[in-house]
């Protein structure tokens, strides 16, 4: 079993699905980790990308990305067919608020007319987590209660990866999904 743990950072949240395309947020970095079941790491991938938009000072606050660490970066569609066959190349898919990494990887991957096969079974550790803690958990505060010790978060999508990786292994995530 071959499972893709992934996150996106982006210019900003998603709008209403029928907002205009150029309104939509557009991915600055993708991280992805793939897994066996047994949590022993496959391979990995990590890119930035050249938004083409000036960030807005929030974004750079979060993620600590500015426009000067883009300006020289690929465009997403220089490297969608890759980030693509990553994902398809998978039997699941997790990502802490999958919703959100999912939807922005599609609009993406819509702009450039590329269709990607997403692994049938798809996790999202915030709505697996909400009936547990009544709200959406933040990766931060999961990882704490999870691991027994503080995530110091970059908000840089490889380190999110690694970082939910270790929660999906330690709570047993995979069991029962082979």
């Amino acid at each position: 079993m071959r499972v893709a743990i992934v996150d996106c950072e982006t210019t900003g949240l998603l709008r209403h699905p029928r907002a205009k395309p150029a309104l939509q947020p557009r991915v600055i970095e993708f991280g992805a980790i793939i897994i066996n079941a047994a949590g022993e790491r496959l391979d990995a991938m990590s890119q930035l990308f050249n938004p083409e938009q000036d960030l807005e000072a929030i974004i750079t606050k979060i993620t600590g990305l500015t426009d000067a660490d883009l300006c020289e970066q690929p465009k997403f569609a220089q490297l969608a067919e890759d980030v693509s066959r990553f994902i398809s190349g998978c039997d699941v898919i997790i990502a802490h608020n999958l919703p959100f990494d999912k939807g922005v990887l599609e609009l993406e991957f819509q702009r450039l007319g590329i269709q990607c096969d997403w692994p049938k079974i798809q996790l999202c550790t915030v709505q697996e987590n909400a009936p547990v803690y009544g709200y959406r958990v933040k990766l931060k505060d999961l990882y704490a209660d999870v691991m027994g010790q503080p995530l110091a978060q970059t908000h840089r999508a490889l380190d999110d990866c690694e970082a939910l990786a270790h929660i999906v292994t330690t709570e047993g995530y995979l069991e029962g999904l082979t």
